[in-house]
């Protein structure tokens, strides 16, 4: 079975997920910010504002793993095969992130389908060493 056929998809639904979480515990952030008049409303009386500023990068993050995982989507429906390298990436991630409250351990399972669908496909097509039967 193919565990990566909906690969993209999956983290299309992480992306969404982040950038619900966002816009749910920082809604009243982005109604100061609307109030603001949005354009450099992360700057007030030449102080950064730690929450806006973080509401901001946060849905930033949320909006690209949807894209991500649009395109990734996109590649799989044209037979690209995943790199294994993207699996240890999330697993690096996951690991680095390990907060019980976050959602880090998404990327955790994420990374271990990849590397899973890699070692069946590699096991699938990986080629069989030459013997004296095979040869005459």
């Amino acid at each position: 079975m193919n565990y990566t056929k909906y690969y993209g998809y999956l983290l299309m639904v992480t992306g969404v997920i982040h950038y619900l979480i966002g816009l749910v515990m920082d809604w009243s952030t982005l109604i100061d910010m609307h109030h603001s008049g949005w354009f450099s409303s992360t700057i007030v009386d030449d102080h950064m504002l730690f929450d806006r500023e973080a509401i901001l990068w946060f849905l930033t993050l949320g909006a690209f793993w949807i894209i991500f995982g649009w395109t990734l989507q996109k590649m799989i429906e044209q037979d690209f095969k995943i790199p294994a390298s993207l699996g240890w990436g999330f697993i690096a991630i996951a690991l680095i992130i390990i907060v019980p409250a976050s959602g880090a351990y998404l990327f955790l399972n994420q990374g271990v389908l990849i590397l899973i669908a890699d070692k069946v496909t590699y096991s699938s097509t990986k080629l069989t060493e030459p013997t004296r039967s095979n040869m005459a």
